[in-house]
This record gives C-alpha cells, sequence and structure tokens, in this order.
C-alpha cells in the first residue's frame, strides 16, 4: 500500500512539472465548462419535443429500404417503364431454336398489374 501513495505522489510531481492545473476545488460539471468551450442547444429550440433525442430527425418518416432481390430482377427505364427478363432461356436450349433463344434474350415491359407490387418493392425508384 506504501507503494501505492508513492506512485500517486509521483504522478502528481509529474503533472505539476508539465504544468497542469489541479482540478479539486472545482466541480466536475465547472472543470468540463472551464477547460473546454462546448456549444449548447437549448431544448426549447427543438422541435421534435424530447431533448434527449438530437441526433434524429424530426420528421418523424421512417427510411425506406428497397428490396435487394426486386432490384436485381428489375430495370426501371428512364420514362418510368419497368423492364424483366423473359421465362425459358434457362436450360434445354438445345431443342430451341436461334431465333426463339434471340427473342428471349430481349427484356420484356411489365404488365400493369404486376406494377404495385414493384413499386413497394422498390419505393426510392421512379416508376410511373
Amino acid at each position: 500500500q506504501a507503494s501505492h501513495r508513492n506512485h500517486g505522489q509521483i504522478a502528481a510531481q509529474r503533472r505539476g512539472a508539465l504544468g497542469a492545473k489541479p482540478v479539486q476545488g472545482l466541480s466536475a460539471k465547472s472543470a468540463i465548462a472551464s477547460t473546454a468551450s462546448v456549444g449548447v442547444v437549448e431544448a426549447s429550440s427543438q422541435s421534435c419535443g424530447d431533448a434527449s433525442r438530437q441526433v434524429t430527425t424530426c420528421k418523424g418518416k421512417y427510411k425506406l429500404k428497397t428490396r435487394k432481390a426486386a432490384a436485381k430482377r428489375f430495370k426501371v427505364t428512364g420514362n418510368g417503364k419497368v423492364l424483366r427478363r423473359k421465362q425459358g432461356k434457362q436450360h434445354l436450349n438445345t431443342k430451341k431454336n436461334t431465333k426463339r433463344k434471340r427473342f428471349l434474350s430481349a427484356p420484356a415491359v411489365v404488365e400493369k398489374g404486376d406494377i404495385p407490387n414493384i413499386k413497394a418493392s422498390m419505393p426510392n425508384h421512379k416508376i410511373k
């Protein structure tokens, strides 16, 4: 225990040699305020109501996320149309003629009845 006391005295002497100020007489809040100038935001300027939530946005909107599976399957054109791949070209292609395979490669426009589901899956895309 004597070595702990000596260690504390040596540490205090080192701090004094470096020019550190003793903070024993000050309270914790005043010590922080004296060492750093902190900009304090008043709670009355917040329109959210809860002063503890200063980092979050006050709009209260949920950030809508895109379903990545839908984003990989569909492409939205500049005019707002949604394109998809045609089915039937994954396997058993040897018995299909070249013209048929070529037309299966071209993208197709999604029907109107399926657009609401795709809009819900991809909310940040400009789908008409």
